[in-house]
Order: C-alpha cells, then structure tokens, then sequence
C-alpha cells in the first residue's frame, strides 16, 4: 500500500499535493499538516498527533487521532500508524523549511523509520530527499542537480562518477567536506561508500526546473 503524510513545513503547492493525494491509497495528516490538505480542498484519511497545532472544530467529518505522547513527534505517529495499516512506501510532504528544529527532527526520524518501508521519500517543490545504501546508481537525466550528504556518522571512502565534481575515496561528514550542490553528467552516474547509509537531494521539482 503506498501512503501520504503531510506534515507542518513549508507546505507544498497544490499541484504537487494534487499529484500526491490521487496516487496515495492512505493519506494522513500530521497535525497541522492536515491544514495544507484541507486548505487546498483535500480531506485526509485522518489527522494524527498530539493536536497541538491543528483545531479541527471548523471542519465536520474529519477523522482525529490524538496521540499526546511528547516522547514521540508527530511525524512519528503518522509514519507508526501507516505501518501498522500495511503501508509498504511512504511520501511525506512538508517535513522541511520552518523551523529547524523541526526540520532536524525529520531527518533523526527519517533515518530511524527508512528501512522499515521499501520505499520512503521526502519529498517537496524542489525535489526529493532520499537515504541510500551503497552502490548508489539512479537512472535520472543528465543536467539533474544533486547533492550528497552524510546524515549520522561520516560516509567514508565516497567516490562518484558522472557528475559535475566527482570524489574519489573521500570522507563526507558535517563541518568537513560536502557533497552539495552538484549535476549528473553523464549516463552512467554511480556512487559507492563504505558502509551504512547517505542522504541524497535530488532536484527533479518543479521549483528546480522554473530555477
């Protein structure tokens, strides 16, 4: 089953949210999340969370889980519910811009819930945020903006091919050197690391394309 959260980022435009909803089996709201759905016409599934930020009094008929346990965000009770209903992928709008705080706290939940899906993807107006294992080699388009990252532990011995500034056994790790801000070349794009996992920025939204 492939599902939708929206969560209380920077919201998505409706053409995104449109595209998203028509394609998701399940669509949540978390917390305030369940504004963008509603103000674009949308309704939820459901609203799950601690209800902290969403007041639902205006809006008859819209189904609420409140869960107000503070050890968990909202995120995390969304992507739980899911699970328990089947949910094999997951799109999740709205989990950056804001506040970041809030947008840190994604990424730690990201990391902690995308194994346990076969698919899961951040995804916003200007592209997708991804984890992935090594090798690391999509079919997307030359021209494509990409960037790499390390998210927990440094990534070690990073080589890339096929793009604008490749790396040869290099070390990737916050306050040291990045992966950001770089372009597919060539057809045959292929990453490798040492071991665990890298996030991955692909700027395939429509945000990117008008840019």
């Amino acid at each position: 089953m492939h599902t939708l959260i929206v969560c209380g980022g920077t919201p998505p435009t409706k053409k995104l949210l449109e595209r998203e909803v028509n394609e998701a089996e399940l669509v949540i709201g978390a917390d305030s999340g369940g504004y963008a759905l509603l103000g674009y016409g949308f309704t939820p599934d459901l609203v799950i969370g601690d209800m902290d930020s969403f007041a639902y009094t205006n809006h008859e008929g819209i189904n609420i889980l409140e869960d107000p346990d503070q050890e968990t965000n909202d995120l995390e009770k969304a992507l739980e519910y899911v699970l328990k209903k089947g949910a094999k992928t997951c799109t999740v709008l709205g989990t950056l811009g804001k506040r970041i705080d809030h947008t840190m706290k994604n990424l730690s939940v990201f990391c902690r819930y995308w194994d346990r899906f076969d698919s899961i993807v951040f995804r916003d107006d200007y592209g997708d945020t991804i984890l992935t294992r090594s090798p690391y080699e999509p079919e997307l388009p030359v021209g494509t903006k990409i960037s790499f990252f390390p998210v927990g532990a440094p990534v070690e011995e990073f080589t890339s091919t096929d793009v604008l500034y490749p790396l040869t056994n290099s070390t990737l790790e916050f306050g040291g050197q990045d992966g950001t801000s770089n372009e597919i070349t060539g057809p045959h794009m292929k990453i490798t690391f040492k071991e665990g996992f890298l996030g991955v920025f692909i700027g395939n939204g429509e945000k990117m394309k008008k840019g």
